[in-house]
This record gives C-alpha cells, structure tokens and sequence, in this order.
C-alpha cells in the first residue's frame, strides 16, 4: 500500500473530527489510487485514525490490503468512482447543519451564494435509503453524474472532489452555507438570486461547469411609467 496516500486520509479524517463534521465512529472517506481505493476500515474512531484504519479495494470491491475490513459504506464510494470517472475522492460526513437540512428533506439548491454556486454547484436530496445497503447507491444515481455534492435524507451529506482535499474544503464550505441560510430564516429567509443574475456569474466565470439546476428568484417587473399629460 501507498503509506503516504494512507497518512494523508488519517490527516483528513482527524480534520473532519477536529470540525465537528463526525461524531464518534459516524463518516467515512476514500481516495482513488491506481491500484484501487483507499478507504477507512468500519469502525474508525475519525479524531483517533492512524495508517492501521486505511484498507485498499478494488474498483470492484475486493479488499486487497490492510489490517481491517473497510468501511460498510464502502459500495456507496466504489459506485460514485465508477460512475464519475474525473472523481478521485469522497468524503461522507454528518456535519450539523447540513445534516439538519437531511433530516428536514429540503435540498441545498437555492442559488444564494455565489462561491458555492461556481465551486459545489446545486446539492439536491437523495431519498432515504438504509445505511450500508446497496439502496444507497441506487438513491444517489438520479444525481451522481451531476453534482459534487448530494445530501442524504435522515443521513448526512456525501461530497466528490478532485483529491481528498478538495471534497473537504467543499464540504466545509457547504456546512458555512447551511448554517448561514439557518441563521438568515431568522430575519424572514435568504433572497435567491434571479436566473438573469446566474446566467451573468456564469459569463464571468467562464471556465466553470453548471452542476445541477438551481432554484432562482422571480425576475423583477418592470413597470412602464405612466405618460404625463399636460392640459
């Protein structure tokens, strides 16, 4: 095995508990390797996790190496590897507020803030499905080839990214995102930006590449004002 693709999926896994992103044993992370995934072992205590809790898998699902069976969510991260090939890490976690957002089965899809628009891209809902079963799979598969992030009904939240770093630091970002619009339900609820608004942060970012569909605001009307008439 790879020791240091290992040490980096412990540094991470201490990061995620360090934010309070898990609690106890919940969560589990992979990376994409050439010679398969690198995944926690079930059972991670993620603030304790040391190179011992890091198995190798094949993409198919053979446990190659390591010193524990990897995570009984492992099928859910062999499925997102499969069907995305341009994704090379995955990170699930239950972070509060994100979660919060899970549990209440409202997705994170209302164009608001435009950092998580051009770097997560719309969160939508998957359906409930039992932890550990294959039905976790096929609740992500309406939504896995579009988004880089998708949140799962009564579960937590699930985040793809380029490296392993890059699916934390989204799924840092989501979890600011859902505590800022639970704060902002206290004055009245966040305004949403319009489409016409969207399509112009999407022309100034050129490069970026729309994930999911947005909810928008209403254009405003425009009113025609009324001739003045002199006598």
């Amino acid at each position: 095995m790879n020791f240091s693709l290992q040490k980096t999926l412990v540094e991470v896994a201490h990061e995620i508990a360090a934010l309070g992103f898990v609690a106890g044993y919940d969560g589990n992370l992979s990376l994409r390797a050439p010679e398969g995934i690198y995944i926690t072992a079930s059972h991670t205590l993620k603030r304790k996790a040391s190179v011992d809790d890091i198995s190798l898998m094949s993409l198919d699902g053979k446990w190659l190496e390591g010193q524990r069976r990897p995570s009984s969510e492992s099928n859910m991260h062999l499925y997102i590897y499969r069907e995305r090939p341009d994704v090379h890490a995955v990170l699930h976690t239950h972070p509060v507020c994100a979660t919060a957002f899970a549990a209440a089965r409202r997705a994170l899809d209302l164009a608001v803030f435009p950092e998580v628009i051009l770097d997560i891209g719309a969160v939508p809902l998957a359906p409930y499905a039992t932890p550990s079963t294959d039905e976790v799979a096929a609740s992500l598969s309406p939504f896995v080839r579009h988004a880089n992030a998708i949140l799962l009904a009564n579960h937590g939240v699930v985040v793809f990214g380029q490296d392993i770093w890059q699916a934390l630091y989204r799924t840092e970002k989501l979890e600011h995102a859902a505590k800022t619009l639970l704060a902002a339900e206290a004055l009245g609820g966040a305004h949403a930006l319009t489409r016409t608004q969207l399509q112009r942060l999407f022309e100034t970012h050129p490069a970026f590449v729309p994930r999911g569909d947005f909810r928008t605001a209403p254009e405003p009307e425009y009113h025609q004002p009324t001739p003045t008439s002199f006598a």
